[in-house]
């Protein structure tokens, strides 16, 4: 009996100490495991101790070439190694010839600067109005390739209004020199520019020209339509082409070139300084006599231009006061005579036929001239007239089939007008 309750008592023993260790080992397993991580929970991160290099920064800017610059000069003033320069200049060259570049040409650049200095990646040209040069970098190598620029032909249109001068009215509006030229000569066949046109006169001269992918126009060519608002005259000019020469009209389809022109010199140096009169007195001689011409006063040398197609009677040193005088013979009993020139131009000589608008020489001083002028007269079946009141009916008149096209070109012009004003107006 005693041995058995050693033996129960021995037994609860073991037991006790088994219970012992087995939760002693399930609290030193939770311990040790690692935490769980709920799917709401974010990912744990994981830092390198390893340090990411730099991602480099391309940057962009524009050099300008100065004069007696070149390409290699201004890559090294701007920072690129010499190598470098001359293997961009020279794979350039390859394009446009160096003696072809001029100062105030634009290369654009894209570049990394580091510790080393500056490294670039593209460099670019317009070689034309149509084309580019673009050098890129390619395996550590700088390769060229000429790119066309996608150019638009459009219509523009410069308006604007006259305080003192329609050529500077126009240039101010952006119209270029050589298309405000254009204008002038072919408005000065119904427009007299010293005293036809008053302050607020208003124009608006419509041109064709070219776009390119920027919507910039970088190209202004022919001029297809003037008009000009002054003295309660509104005068609309048309340019149709007839036998491939283009010529301009009203809207009536009448010529707007005239047996001759009021104004003989260019209208943007040219002003009256003294009208026709029959009385004037002479500001050398002192004593009045009629004053049968108008002077135009202009710098000296400005070219003098035969104001109607005719034929030299004279030219050459001339008494009464003219100095060097061409006296031309024109159509339908005209007669004109410039006078005080500095000089006559080569070809000018008595029986020589001459255009209109063709040079003649040059405003001078010869003669009793107090300063530089061209003095101007018409002369009508011998007896002398007001240049500036000189009225003849235009030289040609479109009829028929030819009246019926220049209708649609005045038609597609006018819609073209209309509908640039509304897209600059809504910007559309």
């Amino acid at each position: 009996m005693r041995s058995l309750h050693l033996y129960y008592r021995q037994l609860g023993t073991a037991l006790t100490l088994c219970m012992i260790l087995f939760c002693s080992t399930r609290l030193f397993n939770h311990h040790r495991a690692a935490p769980e991580i709920s799917p709401k929970d974010p990912a744990p991160s994981i830092v390198s101790s390893t340090p990411q290099p730099a991602i480099p920064t391309i940057e962009e800017t524009m050099l300008t070439l100065g004069n007696g610059g070149s390409i290699q000069k201004l890559l090294t003033g701007f920072g690129v190694d010499k190598d470098t320069a001359l293997n961009i200049a020279t794979t350039f060259s390859q394009y446009v010839p160096h003696k072809n570049l001029k100062a105030g040409q634009n290369f654009s650049v894209r570049y990394v600067r580091s510790e080393q200095g500056i490294k670039i990646e593209s460099f670019q040209a317009q070689s034309s109005i149509d084309q580019k040069v673009v050098i890129t970098k390619t395996d550590g190598r700088y390769i060229g390739k000429a790119e066309q620029i996608q150019l638009t032909p459009v219509v523009h249109v410069f308006e604007g209004k006259v305080n003192s001068s329609f050529y500077s009215a126009a240039l101010k509006a952006g119209v270029p020199t050589k298309l405000v030229q254009e204008a002038v000569d072919v408005l000065s066949y119904v427009v007299n520019f010293q005293h036809g046109i008053q302050a607020g006169a208003s124009f608006k001269i419509l041109c064709d020209a070219l776009r390119n992918d920027k919507g910039d126009i970088i190209q202004i060519k022919q001029l297809r339509f003037v008009s000009l608002q002054t003295g309660g005259q509104d005068h609309k000019l048309f340019a149709f082409t007839q036998e491939g020469k283009v010529r301009f009209f009203n809207e009536k389809g009448e010529s707007v070139v005239r047996s001759l022109l009021q104004t003989p010199l260019n209208a943007a140096q040219l002003r009256v300084t003294s009208g026709f009169s029959n009385n004037r007195r002479h500001p050398i001689l002192g004593y009045c006599r009629a004053h049968k011409g108008v002077d135009f006063g202009a710098p000296t040398g400005t070219p003098v231009l035969a104001a109607g197609e005719g034929r030299v009677i004279f030219c050459g040193w001339s008494g009464g006061g003219y100095g060097n005088l061409v006296h031309l013979r024109h159509s339908g009993g005209y007669e004109t005579k410039y006078a005080h020139l500095k000089s006559i131009s080569k070809g000018i000589r008595p029986g020589a036929v001459v255009s209109q608008r063709q040079v003649l020489g040059g405003v001078g001083m010869t003669g009793t001239a107090t300063g530089p002028h061209l003095h101007f007269e018409v002369i009508l079946n011998k007896c002398h007239i007001n240049p500036m009141k000189v009225s003849a009916l235009p030289s040609l008149k479109l009829t028929g089939g030819i009246l019926k096209k220049f209708e649609a070109v005045k038609s597609t012009t006018q819609q073209e007008m209309v509908s640039f004003v509304h897209t600059k107006a809504t910007g559309l």
